[in-house]
């Protein structure tokens, strides 16, 4: 089941990190230190305890995304929490995850996953957009 998924694990590390060893690096470490994934959720749980170890909730969105979020409380939020807002964005729409399987990964209620998968789209393709030009 884990092996079925590495393509995914590093097309989200590779987001994550925007560098190809570093997003190796972190395939590595998460299949390496844990064994006996039960489901797409736990693996993914896995590398975002790699991740954060690795990396801190440094995501790549700062305080200049946040000033373009009319909310004052999701731009706080974004400051914050930015690696998972990009994470439940990147699992909810390059992996398929469901809004209850992403609470599983990230531990948090689903109504607040909902939330950050609102205002992480809207942030990531802003730096998507930024890539590309």
């Amino acid at each position: 089941m884990a092996m079925e998924l590495i393509d995914d694990v590093y097309s989200v590390a590779l987001w994550m990190t925007g560098d190809e060893a570093s997003a190796g690096m972190l395939v590595s470490q998460t299949y390496l230190n844990n064994t006996g994934f039960k489901n797409a959720a736990s693996l993914f749980k896995a590398f975002r305890n790699v991740y954060v170890r690795s990396y801190g909730q440094e995501g790549g969105f700062g305080a200049a995304d946040a000033m373009n979020i009319d909310d004052a409380e999701v731009a706080r939020a974004v400051i914050n929490t930015s690696a998972d807002f990009k994470l439940a964005t990147l699992l909810a729409d390059m992996v398929g995850l469901s809004h209850s399987q992403i609470a599983e990964v990230l531990d948090k209620p689903i109504d607040a996953i909902r939330l950050w998968l609102r205002w992480g789209r809207k942030l990531l393709s802003v730096e998507a957009e930024e890539k590309v030009n």
